[in-house]
């Protein structure tokens, strides 16, 4: 067990190696290292890592030649992974909560649809044709609205929890740099 209390085996570790500093952001992006955007192969490469162990806390391992140690530029790029991945994580719960919202307002346009239709119906308060051509529109949309309503607050959007998931625990990551010196041999088969 670690100083936290959590067991070690708990920790996933991704590792992922890169050439320079544009395999984590754009390349098109002529901004400061501290501003670029991130490069959505790398975030792709993060996402498929993250889909063959998704269990634990995760460790992500970076490993880099030795060329592009440089603390200030780690502490960035760790700062701008983690930044992004949270303001993604907050993305995609603020779409949950929409849907799930959505799907309250549906259930309860439902049941005001079958409400009226009910007392309509009950006390009579039009004739019988009347009354037989307003339940042919409501009774369909009320039922429609519980449904599809109840189906958007049990049943979210799965890829969008998984993507919330997968953002939180990448936000909440420890990321390293691993720095390797390659000898005469790899230098040239890169």
């Amino acid at each position: 067990m670690n100083e936290s209390g959590k067991s070690i085996k708990n920790i996933r570790e991704m590792s992922i190696a890169i050439d320079d500093w544009d395999d984590v952001f754009s390349d098109f992006d002529p901004r400061p290292l501290g501003e670029k955007a991130l490069s959505e192969d790398f975030i792709y490469e993060i996402k498929k890592r993250y889909r063959e162990t998704p269990q634990g806390r995760f460790l992500i391992s970076i490993y880099a030649p030795q060329g592009l140690k440089n603390e200030k530029s780690e502490k960035v790029v760790i700062q701008r992974l983690k930044r992004h991945f949270k303001h993604r994580s907050l993305s995609r719960q603020k779409e949950l909560k929409r849907i799930r919202l959505r799907g309250f307002i549906f259930v309860l346009m439902g049941i005001a649809f079958l409400g009226f239709l009910t007392l309509i119906t009950y006390f009579k308060f039009f004739s019988d044709l009347a009354i037989e051509l307003l339940g042919i529109i409501f009774m369909p949309l009320g039922w429609f609205g519980v449904w599809e309503g109840f189906s958007k607050i049990v049943d979210s959007s799965p890829m969008l929890i998984r993507e919330e998931l997968l953002f939180d625990k990448l936000s909440k990551a420890q990321y390293r740099f691993v720095y390797i010196e390659y000898d005469d041999e790899q230098k040239r088969a890169r």
